[in-house]
């Protein structure tokens, strides 16, 4: 508890430091990110006279409303999942310059889990419970704009510039923005250059190629050919699997909500990611992220599947494996193929009944756009990239040792992100074999289909583990996708499109 105390004295000290202009924003997310996270929390959270007090992260119960806004002061909470210091190093770093604008607004800070995402921020707003400013999953915000319980966010977004939004990004319910998105990311794969030159393997540059390349390095050495996953977290195939989906030609569903994963080109997208899982271990079959991470970063694989943040942890690791991998797209089927991936696109949105919605707005604002935006994504360069498109400028440009090291792997990932996209947030972005754009447009249903387990997920270890015919295994999983589907539409007939 004495350290603790310790370090909250040390980050309020900091944050005042910052507020006086003493310090840089980087000085300070270096300084304060080797604290821990409950003190960085700890230190952004008010008493009621607006000094800082420590808190405990929300657990697994119900929220309770955050102290503070005495004598006259406003709260703008923010409520995150985020609990990496670095990030909530930034997050305090926000917090203490935009305070010098509006000095009479604290913004605590409150931690809740991704297990409990759901029925944590459920529980909020049915509750009343000021959440503030808070990022919802993103198959939901489209029900609880409709619902009420999102503030309008049209106005933010024509003052931040509707052209500067990647395609895809924004959520537009009945012609209201309800979310400003902080990232968007994509998934690619990252290998050994030393052990595809050993075997005289070239780069693949197609799937038949990728394959080869994974097969021909399976078993080398001790090493597995790939780390990846098909594990019962619904994130897991959604990430990995959507790929050969997208570069089939097709989607889960089209933009209308009708079925898709029914074509037979589908079919064949699940038997080519299928070849290339079974050039790893079956741990992989339950495997989860940090179970990726581990095989390749300790020299375990020849391939990964993997958002940015696996270079940043690969280059801090493991140096030498860093300075002989190289980052491309997947190829992972005929339609554009390499140009296709699973991109997550998260958000925050404001609780509609906050106390201080101009307040929170201005918040918004100072924390998802300009020089705070471009620090965020320096925090883990190549996996937290910016949606907005004078920030991903400006981060190509930035002066910063790993992306003086390792900018082509950033590139990589940032030239991937236009076609990089999640089906429960751009539903039918791709269909029939064309892709123009990338879609915003909720799947509502989508939390049924990649509840724990996924009905994809399960397909895919009924076909790994238990040996389960590929074309009967699909057909399952074409019925419960068009069952659940059905069902929903059917308990909400007014429903229409976000696209």
């Amino acid at each position: 508890m004495g350290q603790l105390r310790e370090d909250v004295t040390t980050v309020t000290k900091l944050m005042a430091a910052l507020r006086r202009g003493e310090i840089s924003r980087r000085e300070f997310i270096t300084l304060a990110a080797v604290l821990s996270g409950t003190a960085i929390v700890a230190a952004c959270t008010p008493t009621s006279q607006g000094t800082a007090s420590p808190s405990t992260p929300a657990g697994t119960g119900g929220p309770t409303p955050t102290p503070g806004g005495g004598g006259g002061r406003k709260t703008v909470p923010l409520y995150t999942t985020e609990s990496d210091p670095a990030t909530l190093a930034f997050y305090a770093s926000v917090i203490a310059t935009f305070q010098g604008e509006y000095p009479d607004v604290d913004v605590p800070i409150t931690l809740y889990q991704d297990e409990n995402q759901l029925q944590y921020l459920t529980t909020a707003l049915q509750t009343g419970t000021d959440i503030g400013v808070f990022g919802p999953p993103p198959s939901f915000i489209a029900d609880w704009a409709r619902q009420g319980f999102l503030l309008p966010l049209t106005d933010l977004v024509a003052k931040i510039g509707e052209s500067d939004f990647l395609d895809g990004t924004r959520v537009v319910v009945d012609g209201e923005d309800y979310a400003i998105p902080f990232q968007a990311n994509a998934s690619a794969v990252y290998y050994r250059k030393d052990l595809l030159e050993a075997e005289g393997i070239a780069v693949p540059t197609t799937y038949d190629e990728y394959l080869g390349a994974v097969t021909g390095l399976h078993g080398r050495e001790g090493i597995v050919g790939i780390a990846s996953s098909v594990g019962p977290s619904p994130q897991l195939p959604l990430q990995f699997f959507t790929p050969y989906i997208h570069q089939a030609g097709w989607d889960y569903y089209n933009k209308d909500g009708e079925l898709r994963f029914d074509q037979a080109e589908v079919l064949d997208a699940v038997k080519r990611y299928a070849a290339i899982m079974q050039n790893t271990t079956e741990n992989f079959y339950n495997a989860g992220f940090g179970d990726i991470l581990t095989a390749y970063i300790g020299g375990q694989a020849a391939f990964a599947t993997f958002p940015g943040r696996l270079g940043v942890n690969l280059e801090r690791q493991a140096p030498a494996i860093a300075e002989v991998t190289g980052v491309i797209g997947i190829p992972a089927g005929p339609f554009m193929t390499g140009q296709l991936h699973f991109g997550g696109t998260q958000h925050y949105s404001v609780s509609s009944g906050t106390a201080h919605p101009a307040e929170a707005q201005a918040f918004l604002e100072a924390l998802t756009t300009g020089d705070n935006a471009l620090a965020f994504a320096l925090t883990v360069p190549g996996h937290l990239l910016p949606p907005l498109e004078s920030v991903r400028s400006a981060l190509r440009a930035a002066e910063d040792p790993f992306i003086a090291k390792h900018g082509d792997w950033m590139n990589t990932f940032l030239d991937l992100v236009p076609g990089a996209m999640s089906p429960t947030l751009s539903m039918g972005s791709v269909d029939n074999g064309s892709f123009t754009r990338k879609l915003s447009n909720v799947c509502p249903w989508g939390a049924e289909v990649w509840t724990n387990p996924p009905v994809d997920g399960t397909m895919l270890q009924e076909i790994l583990i238990n040996k389960k015919d590929p074309e009967a295994a699909w057909m399952d999983a074409n019925a419960a996708m068009r069952d659940i589907a059905a069902n929903w539409k059917a308990a909400n007939p007014g429903w229409t499109p976000t696209s």
